[in-house]
């Protein structure tokens, strides 16, 4: 019987690790799907994400990511319209766009599969699923409320040939269960009556789906006042207003410390810049070498994307291109910034300005605690065992710091030698006065700032060589006279 249940917790342990490696994998996948998104390559993206919803039917996130990048490329209308279908009913209005393991869907499901059923012909249900979009939207951008329109007027007028579907063997089945459990919301028609007006120009011309532009003569149709959704789906109304030049926490407190606010451009025209990177965990843009003037911007997958200018005429981007490619960015391409994507700029990262440069001291400290509220009494005995303890408050959050070392080998054997003494957990940790900063970012700085003294000392060493060659010359002309 020992034996038995010994071999069972063996072989539960050992099915707990490998489903954490498959979880990980699966989202270090997931990653990379949305960062070929955020680089206007769904191409490379649709294969990734379509091996994911093969692993996972239930998944509505991939789902809408999927059916979103089939719409934008153009392909499998059809399948798009179920995958988006699915992810709509599993919709929330908490959902997360930051996080790769969320697994509810955005928003912007809506928006895609107002596009499908428009591509399709289904114009009852464009014209239903946008007065559900006007009911959940958030209302951060309304350009996707009038493209949404544009897209109910044109219906049955654009569509485009489905290849053959190549959906799972299963998935049509287990969309229709989902379907068929999900509980049935109550759809306002008389939102968008305004929407049913007539139009007579037949031959309206739509954005290519990649890279829509909102056009001036565009007249957004909706509700006198905004609609938000608040608490447990209770609808008030809300001035727009209030979803302008705000910052606006974007992830939970102890999530990078990241807080964003909305850009409201006062042109209707495009405004040009290069992108010079997109990440799913965001950086400094001091990290960025060689360039300056980086701008930090997430989108609505919630990927970080970093731009340098904002210019009028796309010649003046054309050769910013080429001077950011010839820095060493060779993979960067020019967005226009007066769009949807671009129109939430990052503000903080670690509850530090995101655009914040290191300056003057940097040193290295031991970290041998950190609390919020009540400090733990193991790290109350480390006042009677250990000098100089320094508290940094970050936030919310103390930290409790020994030593300062302008070298990181110094700090680090000073850090064994606090581990000795019985905090095991210690660790090195750097600042840039009372700024933490990464201790990778620390060394580079201290590197860079050791090279410029050489070169400096290289440069007097070079002058005064000059200045003494010089002197013996004349010397030299004065002797032979």
């Amino acid at each position: 019987m020992m034996r038995f249940v010994l071999i069972f917790s063996f072989l539960s342990l050992f099915s707990t690790q490998v489903f954490a490696q498959l979880d990980e994998e699966y989202y270090d996948i997931f990653r990379q799907a949305k960062l070929h998104i955020a680089n206007h390559d769904e191409a490379s993206a649709i294969p990734l994400l379509e091996d994911l919803w093969k692993r996972d039917h239930k998944n509505a996130n991939v789902a809408y990511h999927l059916g979103a990048s089939y719409i934008k490329q153009e392909q499998k209308i059809k399948q798009a319209v179920k995958l988006l279908e699915y992810a709509k009913e599993n919709f929330s209005p908490y959902y997360n766009r930051a996080a790769v393991t969320e697994r509810r869907a955005s928003e912007y499901t809506y928006y895609y599969l107002i596009i499908g059923y428009s591509l399709t012909g289904k114009c009852d249900q464009t014209v239903e699923t946008l007065n559900e979009f006007y009911t959940v939207f958030s209302y951060e951008d309304e350009w996707f409320l009038v493209e949404g329109q544009k897209w109910h007027r044109i219906c049955g007028k654009k569509q485009f040939k489905d290849e053959q579907e190549d959906m799972l063997a299963d998935a049509d089945s287990v969309i229709a269960e989902a379907q068929e459990s999900a509980e049935e919301a109550p759809v306002e028609k008389d939102v968008i009556d305004g929407a049913k007006e007539e139009n007579n120009e037949d031959d309206e011309e739509i954005a290519p789906l990649a890279d829509y532009k909102l056009s001036t003569e565009a007249k957004l149709l909706k509700p006198s006042s905004g609609w938000s959704r608040q608490g447990n789906y209770t609808r008030t109304k809300t001035p727009e207003k209030q979803y302008r030049d705000r910052l606006t926490p974007i992830t939970d407190p102890e999530s990078r410390g990241i807080q964003t606010k909305r850009v409201n451009y006062t042109t209707t025209h495009s405004l040009y810049g290069v992108q010079v990177g997109a990440y799913i965990d965001p950086k400094f843009t001091r990290d960025f070498d060689g360039i300056k003037n980086v701008e930090v911007y997430m989108d609505q997958n919630g990927v970080f994307r970093y731009v340098v200018g904002r210019l009028i005429y796309p010649q003046q981007a054309a050769k910013l291109l080429e001077f950011v490619k010839e820095a060493g960015y060779k993979d960067a391409f020019i967005v226009d910034i007066n769009g949807a994507t671009y129109q939430e700029e990052v503000v903080t990262l670690d509850n530090i300005p995101i655009k914040k440069d290191i300056r003057g001291k940097v040193d290295f400290r031991v970290q041998i605690g950190a609390f919020r509220d009540t400090i733990p009494d193991e790290l109350v005995r480390t006042y009677l065992r250990i000098d100089r303890i320094r508290e940094n408050i970050q936030g919310d959050l103390t930290v409790l710091t020994v030593g300062s070392y302008g070298s990181y080998d110094i700090a680090k054997r000073y850090c064994e030698h606090i581990k000795e003494i019985g905090l095991p957990d210690a660790f090195v940790v750097s600042y840039n006065y009372e700024t933490k900063i990464s201790v990778t970012e620390a060394k580079k700085y201290i590197d860079d700032k050791k090279s410029l003294r050489v070169e400096e000392q290289e440069k007097n060493i070079d002058k005064l060589e000059k200045l003494k060659d010089k002197e013996d010359k004349k010397k030299e002309k004065k002797d032979k006279l």
